[in-house]
């Protein structure tokens, strides 16, 4: 089976192709949120190396924009940039979505992502809790500053966004397979990202210095990334579908409005 073929089996029947008037605005936005993700990973590598002493296997991106480090707004400018990157998937979704039932709300969870992470860069850790024994006793007594203790709470809200993501579209697609093929999907995710929360968290607990606590990090932030780039690929790829032309997008995470002209 072809990827057209298959995209026609997973694919609503009966749904149109967006209109000229929005293809390019799609197709814009979807490679905003493609390019996003990879300025993130460009970002958390580049002020990686550039800080003294810093180990991407056993800290937190997020320490590379902590007070005292080396090269902050690095980190900064990636973490926003990764932020509008889901508001651009958000809103590139809307009229993807338009007519079906709970069309709004996957794109609002996306966008809700997208200004949590751009918060993310104001809300600076006070230190390096993964590799500071002293750092970790004080976040812990609550003796750090509020932007410590803000900046994970607001990480926590932010995985819950998207972790929710799928199970929206599975809601606003259903029925049919493609619905199914995402529900599916973001239950395996779910347990996934549980499971590599769960050891990055007892590897934690249990010591500091030689913890891969980074590298959890990371293998949780790699399906953020892989989701985000097959939802905008989907959008890529529909976008190019013309009136007439048989459907030939794997759509992962839109499909066509049934109303061309509604927002």
């Amino acid at each position: 089976m072809s990827l057209r073929d298959l995209g026609s089996w997973l694919a609503p029947a009966g749904w149109p192709e967006l209109g000229d008037d929005r293809r390019g605005r799609v197709r814009a936005l979807a490679w905003a949120a493609i390019a996003a993700q990879a300025l993130f990973v460009v970002g958390w590598i580049v002020a990686g190396a550039l800080e003294p002493g810093y180990s991407q296997l056993r800290q937190y991106a997020s320490e590379l924009g902590r007070h005292g480090a080396a090269h902050a707004w690095i980190f900064d400018v990636a973490v926003v940039a990764w932020g509008l990157g889901f508001v651009a998937l958000g809103t590139a979704l809307l009229p993807a979505l338009a007519g079906r039932p709970w069309r709004t709300v996957a794109p609002a969870l996306f966008m809700l992502a997208g200004v949590l992470a751009v918060a993310l860069a104001p809300l600076r850790l006070d230190c390096a809790s993964t590799v500071s024994h002293l750092c970790d006793l004080q976040e812990k007594a609550g003796t750090l500053s509020w932007h410590e203790y803000g900046h994970a709470w607001v990480s926590f809200a932010l995985e819950g966004a998207l972790l929710l993501t799928p199970f929206a579209l599975a809601r606003t697609l259903w029925p049919g397979r493609l619905a199914r093929l995402i529900l599916f999907g973001g239950a395996a995710v779910a347990v996934v990202l549980l499971v590599l929360a769960s050891v990055g968290l007892s590897a934690g607990a249990h010591t500091h210095h030689g913890a891969l606590t980074g590298l959890w990090q990371r293998a949780a932030l790699l399906v953020v990334h892989v989701w985000v780039v097959l939802c905008a690929g989907a959008l890529l790829t529909y976008a190019k579908r013309r009136p007439g032309v048989a459907a030939g997008a794997l759509a992962v995470s839109a499909s066509p409005s049934r109303y061309p002209h509604q927002p």
